[in-house]
This record gives structure tokens, sequence and C-alpha cells, in this order.
């Protein structure tokens, strides 16, 4: 083999291994790019799981004092009602099962209200399907009638300008 070619082989050779390096170096980039990302992600997840747990917590508290207090003011309903009266004993159980719920709400908190819709939903999946169902019907009406409400509509579905259109 002729100098010239020697040299030109050995040239190739350090050619490809500075590309085999440099795909080496690309791929350990890629590599520690990649497991930041995923690291990042993992925190970012749990740190806004986090933060949801935190506001629901907060939110089950309060949720729990506005039972609370209802639950008081229908204790006082039954006390200044007459003692003979069936309403007074309906609004007496009411409150007590009022007092019951945000005592649960506060010692449970969030999660365990979770935990527990969902071992109730293991136990008996076909109440919890109806009870959810029925449950999505009550909040689409409730939610319907407070837009008609905001919409100015009555329970007729008119408003107060198409009835004066249509008596003009």
């Amino acid at each position: 083999m002729s100098e010239s070619a020697h040299v030109d082989t050995h040239r190739a050779q350090q050619s490809g291994d500075g590309s085999r390096g440099f795909t080496d170096t690309a791929r350990e980039q890629t590599r520690a790019v990649t497991d930041q990302a995923r690291s990042q992600a993992r925190t970012t997840a749990h740190d806004l799981r986090g933060r949801v747990t935190d506001e629901a917590d907060t939110q089950t508290h309060r949720t729990a004092g506005a039972v609370r207090q209802w639950a008081d003011d229908m204790a006082g309903l039954a006390r200044n009602a007459p003692a003979d009266s069936p309403a007074q004993s309906l609004v007496a159980q009411a409150a007590d099962q009022g007092h019951r719920a945000a005592d649960y709400l506060d010692r449970h908190g969030f999660g365990g209200l979770v935990e527990d819709v969902q071992g109730f939903a293991r136990r008996r999946p076909a109440a919890f399907l109806g009870g959810a169902a029925l449950a999505g019907l009550a909040i689409g009406r409730l939610v319907k009638a407070g837009r008609a409400e905001a919409d100015g509509h009555g329970s007729d579905g008119h408003g107060a300008d198409e009835t004066e259109q249509r008596e003009v």
C-alpha cells in the first residue's frame, strides 16, 4: 500500500472515530436531558397533586363549617317549634344528621371522603351508578334553572323582553 493510501485510510479511521464519539456524546446528552425532563415532570406532578389535595381539604373543611352552621340553624328552629309538632321532630333529626355530616367531614377530610365513595362504589356498583346518575340529573336541572334565572327567563322559558315584543 502506498504511503498516500495509508494516510487516507488513517484519516478515514480518525473521521469514523470522531463521528462515533460525536454520536456517543449526543446519545449521552439526550439521555441526560430526557432523565432531567422526567424528573422535573414527576416533581411537578407531585407538587400539583399536593396543592390540589391541600385545596380540596380546605374546601372540605369550609363545607363542613357551612353544614354545621346550617345544622345549628335547623336545631334553633326545632327548639322554637311546638313540642308536639311532627315538623319539630323532623327538623331536629335533620339538624342532628347535619352535625354528624359536618363532624365526619372534619375528621376524615377530602381523602377520607374519596376513599369511602370508592369503597361504596366497589361494594355496590349498581347503587353507586344509580346515585351518580340521579346526582347528575339533579345538578343538571339546578344549573339549567340557574341559567334561566340569570338570563331573566321565568319557568315558561320566556324572558321579559320576549313578552314585551309579543304584546306590541
